[in-house]
């Protein structure tokens, strides 16, 4: 098989092309070094390696600014934590990837369809609704929470009374649906910060291990 000389100005470009996607950065902005910060975020840095066995790369990017970094994680483990949550863990996730799906952020599309296909126990129901929810056979139950997550992400103020009210007539309290918005609500949040800083996927995402939260 033929190769193209070193001195074809083509190879040269696809050199500069291999070398460019292996410099690619972890964000827009530096990375801080991890003994240089603050113990509030070193110990949640500490936290995710004990846990996961890597810092994952939204916590590394987002502590350019360290108490960015400690308010997210901050609200994101008080706003999933299973003893205080009106939702299932299944609920939460399904929330997560449609709302990130519909903002078209990749990096919490890839976390979070993994933490939704662990709660299901199907990888391919969970990468289903990731592409397109709206083509899966969903509950009752997960085809509402869906439709007010994109809702709530692409026309928030097209929301009714009547939607709310559709929650209610299929179990949902008051306080459950006021999280269920607070769920999409924070993650159009975090989807944002984590697009605008343009933040490159773990490698753990394509290794079929847990990537950690948020």
């Amino acid at each position: 098989m033929s190769t193209i000389a070193p001195s074809d100005p083509f190879a040269d470009h696809l050199n500069t092309y291999d070398n460019d996607v292996q410099r690619e950065p972890v964000s827009r902005f530096s990375v801080p070094e991890e003994t240089r910060l603050p113990p509030h975020v070193a110990s949640i840095h500490a936290k995710f390696r004990r846990q996961y066995g890597f810092v994952p790369n939204w916590l590394t990017a987002l502590s350019i600014n360290p108490d960015t970094a400690y308010r997210l994680v901050t609200f994101y483990e008080h706003l999933f934590d299973p003893h205080r949550s009106q939702l299932t863990s299944a609920e939460r996730e399904l929330i997560a990837v449609v709302t990130s799906a519909a903002n078209e952020c990749s990096y919490c599309v890839f976390n979070h369809t993994q933490a939704l296909a662990n709660v299901l126990g199907d990888t391919v129901r969970a990468q289903r609704i990731a592409q397109g929810f709206h083509h899966v056979r969903l509950s009752v139950k997960e085809a509402a929470l869906a439709a007010i997550a994109e809702r709530l992400t692409r026309d928030p103020g097209s929301i009714r009374d009547e939607d709310l009210q559709e929650l209610r007539s299929i179990g949902f309290t008051q306080q459950a649906v006021t999280e269920v918005l607070e769920i999409s609500a924070f993650f159009n949040y975090a989807n944002r910060l984590t697009i605008a800083l343009n933040v490159v996927p773990d490698d753990q995402f394509f290794a079929g291990r847990d990537p950690g939260s948020a």
